[in-house]
């Protein structure tokens, strides 16, 4: 077996030791992963949810995947596309190319 990074001391009593504090330390450090993922989960409660976008563009389904649909971005009809801008929705319903797809 390869000689650890430290090597450990060969009495029981010292090894006891250093089990304990070893412990005490996994412990603080449990205790402050605790704490850091409660502050990164009341960050995260605190800060606004994204508003839906302006417009949303359902795609057809097969290999093509042409836009088929332009929906507001609050419509929830659709569960397949992507969020547009008003540019690529107006692309769509005008019948002009799609730049992005």
């Amino acid at each position: 077996m390869p000689e650890p990074l430290l090597p450990l001391p060969p009495a029981l009593d010292q090894l006891l030791v250093i089990r304990r504090w070893l412990e005490l330390t996994l412990a603080r450090v449990d205790e402050k992963i605790g704490a850091v993922r409660a502050a990164e989960e009341e960050r995260a409660r605190r800060l606004p949810l994204p508003g839906p976008p302006d417009w949303w563009i359902e795609y057809g389904i097969g290999a093509t995947r042409q836009p088929d649909r332009v929906h507001t971005g609050a419509c929830r009809i659709t569960g397949r596309g992507r969020p547009a801008t008003r540019e690529s929705a107006l692309e769509v319903l005008l019948g002009t190319p799609d730049p992005q797809g």
